[in-house]
């Protein structure tokens, strides 16, 4: 196994020479804080923004108090529905009979002016009704006959913290397990061939195989720093930014000790598995412009399975769907964030699989580094 190591600290050495690849993992490492700062701060600014509500009419007594309180701020307008389309986030007409809403469903602040504005209405008529009801002598009570205590299982902050984790670090595990080892596998194979250095590698005493290792160790431990440079810093990130206004909210954000050991075990086997692909793809190709063209699709089918988690939540799967290669990653990541449990037999399945294409890819590889034509071919 002397040759592979040899392979592997070449492959390394140049590797790190490459700026792409240097670019890619300080991409990975800075880019995920820089975009949770933007979310942390849009997020908070939307909790905290006050919004105008144009009207006309006579306000109910009490009822500006709650508007006030509520971050909706009122103002006198002739015409609530034309001032509801640009000059003011929502437009209200108190009249006799009641109160008439004017809203734009495709602006979002009007979105959010009209939820403030149904939670004031009820708050309003609730304590309406309840001092109606004392005046006369009936107990308030009366209107809810069957109350209903709630008890959550889990911290309502902790699950929304996990929900959040369980969107986005399955998503980064994925892309950054392509993405940072990309450059690195196309320039051990496509990009060497291009710059006909290729050849003299083959032909040395090592086997092929050998050599095949070394370059697809190299890729992995370039793919696998990538994937977890960007999962810490945006550990490190959630840890001290504020979502929503909430400084609780933002310290609750964290890997469980389960979660982290599931998500390096999967980070290994996605870098390993992503390695041997683009390796067999760069391979194949002629040239480091061929070997991109090659790999772009894979984009778009990591990105798929990451996408059901945020359309589909509640997504409960058997245990055959745990067979598709990174879908089963998602899944399995996302149970061990969500549940901090993780189902051993999903795990030892998602890992035979991943195994097992990794295995074929590097089959593939394999067979095309033993070709005669790939020394030749131009």
């Amino acid at each position: 196994m002397s040759a592979v190591w040899i392979v592997f600290l070449k492959e390394m050495r140049e590797i790190l020479r490459d700026r792409r690849t240097l670019i890619a993992i300080g991409f990975a490492a800075l880019a995920t804080p820089i975009v949770l700062f933007v979310i942390s701060q849009v997020s908070t600014r939307t909790a905290s923004q006050a919004y105008t509500a144009g009207y006309s009419g006579d306000i109910p007594s009490g009822l500006d108090i709650l508007f006030s309180s509520t971050g909706l701020n009122l103002v006198k307008v002739d015409d609530p529905a034309a001032a509801a389309k640009q000059q003011v986030d929502i437009g209200i007409a108190f009249t006799a009979s009641g109160v008439d809403e004017y809203y734009d469903p495709t602006r979002q602040s009007a979105q959010i002016a009209d939820v403030r504005l149904q939670t004031i209405l009820s708050r309003y008529g609730a304590a309406k009704i309840a001092a109606a009801l004392r005046q006369k002598g009936v107990d308030p009570s009366v209107l809810n006959p069957l109350p209903v205590t709630v008890h959550p299982l889990s911290s309502p902050a902790r699950a929304a913290s996990n929900s959040f984790l369980s969107f986005f670090l399955p998503y980064i595990l994925i892309t950054m397990s392509l993405t940072g080892g990309l450059s690195a596998a196309l320039d051990t194979s496509a990009g060497e061939r291009e710059r006909k250095t290729l050849e003299s590698l083959l032909l040395t005493p090592a086997p092929r195989s050998h050599v095949l290792i070394g370059k697809i160790l190299a890729v992995t431990t370039i793919s696998l720093t990538a994937a977890l440079a960007a999962i810490i810093s945006m550990l490190v990130a959630l840890s001290q930014l504020e979502f929503g206004g909430s400084r609780n909210g933002a310290l609750s954000v964290s890997l469980s000790p389960l979660a982290a050991v599931v998500m390096v075990w999967l980070a290994v086997l996605l870098a390993a598995s992503f390695s041997c692909l683009t390796v067999a793809l760069g391979t194949l190709a002629r040239n480091f412009r061929q070997g991109q063209a090659y790999a772009t699709p894979l984009y778009f089918i990591t990105i798929f399975p990451a996408s059901i988690i945020l359309f589909i939540p509640d997504f409960n799967p058997n245990l055959g769907y745990y067979l598709i290669p990174i879908l089963n990653a998602v899944l399995v990541l996302r149970d061990a964030i969500i549940h901090d449990s993780v189902a051993w037999g999903a795990l030892a399945v998602t890992t035979v699989s991943l195994a097992l294409t990794g295995g074929l890819c590097f089959y593939a590889a394999l067979r095309l580094f033993t070709r005669e034509a790939l020394l030749v071919r131009s």
